[in-house]
């Protein structure tokens, strides 16, 4: 008989402890359920975005707004930086954001056709490439462009840039900086956050 009832109340104390389980696991799907859905944070390279603040020396950059050039893939992301005494532009030359030039506005490049090889600032830059490219704005603080811009871009050993578009019935937009090693840099993706 004593035995009868050990093996009876291990049956009872097994068929709670399943019951336990059961009734933890539904409530834990329940609140998943319920849970608002968050969506992920990006994995992997995902180049620079408007909203985005880079620490690099000691400088915050803001990147207020974009210009975007496309030809068949990436061409250049220009991003104005108010406010920053170190830069005028972030210019973002590759779509992971490894090819980073910290540039000012230049007016040492000649009306008309830019040539292959140019002095700037006591330095000869010679072409990288150049292309026409479809353009696309957003943000704020942006320089006067049109949908469309003939791109060249010519650069030397040293790291030194130049980045100049020519927008279809509208302005020029010239460009010369130096290349920054990523190490350099600290991105703050405030980019992520406007997108949320």
């Amino acid at each position: 008989m004593i035995v009868e009832i050990l093996i009876g109340a291990g049956i009872v104390a097994a068929g709670a402890a399943a019951a336990r389980v059961i009734t933890r696991r539904r409530a834990a799907n329940a609140e998943r359920a319920r849970a608002p859905e968050v969506p992920e944070a990006p994995r992997g390279p995902r180049g620079l975005r408007v909203g985005d603040v880079l620490l690099y020396a000691d400088s915050e950059l803001w990147l207020a707004g974009c210009v975007e050039l496309d030809e068949e893939g990436l061409v250049a992301r220009v991003f104005p930086t108010p406010g920053s005494p170190r830069a005028e532009f972030v210019v973002q030359l590759d779509p992971e954001a490894r090819d980073l030039v910290v540039a000012r506005a230049c007016d040492e490049v000649p009306d008309g056709p830019v040539p292959e090889s140019l002095p700037i600032g006591g330095r000869r830059l010679a072409l990288e490439r150049r292309g026409h490219a479809a353009a696309r704005a957003e943000g704020e603080h942006l320089p006067r462009t049109t949908e469309r811009a003939s791109y060249t871009i010519l650069s030397d050993v040293g790291g030194r840039v130049l980045v100049v578009a020519d927008f279809v019935n509208g302005r020029r937009l010239a460009l010369v900086g130096d290349r920054v090693s990523e190490h350099m840099v600290d991105l703050l993706p405030g980019g992520d956050l406007e997108s949320r």
